[in-house]
């Protein structure tokens, strides 16, 4: 990496969220939490075509449809099942969950902040 993309701004504002983000337990932990929503549902798609297994290739294919359609919740319930599962198996890891509370945290209170400038431009007519 060049030093000067280090010393870019961009780089500062992610670099926290890297290093959180490819934290081996956090990683673990996704990994995990992806293979119980979505990870089955491409094994099982895939080992019913392979074996050609009717039940086995239809299970799939309509939870992969289900997790294909626009406003799908998917993304939300598998990073918290993540950070469940971060607490079950690394309870010590206080580090990482603090963090993912504070940035989280902090994500949230810039929407509600975007959303009330939003509502009262609305509201104005602009």
């Amino acid at each position: 990496m060049s030093g000067r993309f280090r010393e870019s701004g961009f780089y500062q504002k992610i670099r926290p969220w890297l290093r959180a983000l490819t934290n081996p337990h956090l990683l673990i932990s996704v990994g995990i939490a992806w293979f119980i929503t979505n990870g089955w549902a491409y094994c099982a798609f895939g080992l019913g075509m392979w074996r050609e297994i009717a039940w086995l290739r239809n299970a799939g294919t309509v939870w992969l449809g289900m997790l294909w359609l626009p406003g799908t919740p998917e993304k939300l319930v598998t990073f918290a099942l993540a950070m469940g599962i971060l607490r079950l198996l690394f309870p010590d890891d206080t580090r990482t969950l603090a963090m993912v509370r504070r940035k989280s945290k902090a994500l949230r209170e810039k929407t509600k902040r975007g959303w009330q400038r939003f509502r009262a431009k609305f509201r104005r007519g602009e």
